[in-house]
Formats: structure tokens, sequence, C-alpha cells
């Protein structure tokens, strides 16, 4: 069973419009609403042990090959913006042949790179919440603007359409 996981409707509308016939969750934004909505959905069994949770969403890049729109998948996801001492990253296997990149999950823009390429806000709580209970985690995340871009001159509608794109092809080779 795979669920597609998504902060906003706006990140979902597209992919939703493209296959209603798949389940899509909104979590809402940031780490604790991605935490509360995936504890949520395990304790109703809607996640179980051999589930598979798609995080998608749209992502700021640190790394300047990565082009606006580009969609990639996340295989590295660090708790940045904690204290070194704190600090947690989490590391998956690849599901896809989209690059691979690193990633921060931050509460706000502008957090130091710290050898990550792009930045989100949902991306540790997919992967803490995956390491606790044995689900499959994967996140795909399609680049909407540089870190420290101001907010007006995000793409976010051009990411969206690529990443909802990714995820339908994504999803044909997930769901058979």
């Amino acid at each position: 069973m795979t669920l597609y996981l998504f902060p906003t409707e706006l990140e979902a509308a597209s992919f939703r419009a493209q296959a209603p016939e798949l389940r899509v969750v909104i979590s809402g934004v940031g780490m604790a609403a991605t935490a509360a909505t995936l504890a949520s959905l395990y304790a109703e069994g809607a996640i179980r042990a051999r589930s598979t949770v798609v995080l998608a969403g749209i992502a700021g890049a640190y790394d300047a090959s990565l082009r606006i729109g580009e969609v990639v998948e996340v295989t590295r996801e660090s708790t940045a913006e904690l204290p070194a001492a704190f600090r947690k990253s989490y590391a998956v296997t690849a599901a896809t042949t989209l690059r691979h990149v690193a990633s921060n999950t931050v509460h706000g823009a502008g957090c130091a790179a710290r050898g990550a390429e792009i930045e989100n806000m949902e991306g540790a709580a997919l992967f803490a919440m995956a390491e606790a209970w044995g689900f499959r985690a994967v996140e795909i995340r399609a680049i909407s603007n540089r870190v420290g871009q101001p907010f007006e001159e995000w793409e976010i509608e051009s990411a969206c359409h690529n990443l909802a794109r990714h995820l339908i092809e994504l999803s044909e080779q997930l769901e058979h």
C-alpha cells in the first residue's frame, strides 16, 4: 500500500487531479504537523510496517547546479537547525532514478547548507517515523526557489506541475 503525503493542497493539486484513485493526504507544513499526521495515520492502521509513504512537495536549493523545476529524490535528511549535539541525520536507499540529494529539514529559510543540496520543512519527520515504525519512506521534491530568495519570486506552479509528472511515473512503479 502506498500513501502520498503533501504538506499543502497547492503541492498536491496537480497530482491529485491526474491520479484521483491514489491515496493523497495533506499533512500540514513543518515537522510537527507531518509527525502528527503520520502518527494519526499509523494509529488508524492506514500505515503499516510494509507500507510506503511518499512525501512530496517543493524545496529550496542551496546547490546552484539544481535547476528551478527539477525534481529530485532525498536520500539523506538532516535536522540541521538543532545544536550539533542533537542533530540527527537519516539515510534511505534510493527508490528512483531521479537525482539523489541531501536535504536539511528547517523551520524557515536561511539555514546553513552543511553539505545539503536542498532544504524543506517536513522530511526529517517522515524519516524519523519510518525509522520508528518500519514503513518505507520516499521523499520527492521539486525545486521551486533558491534558498533565501524572496517568496514572491518562487516558481511554485511550475515546480508542482513537474512534481506531479514525476510522481505519476513513480506511482506506476510503486502500485504495480
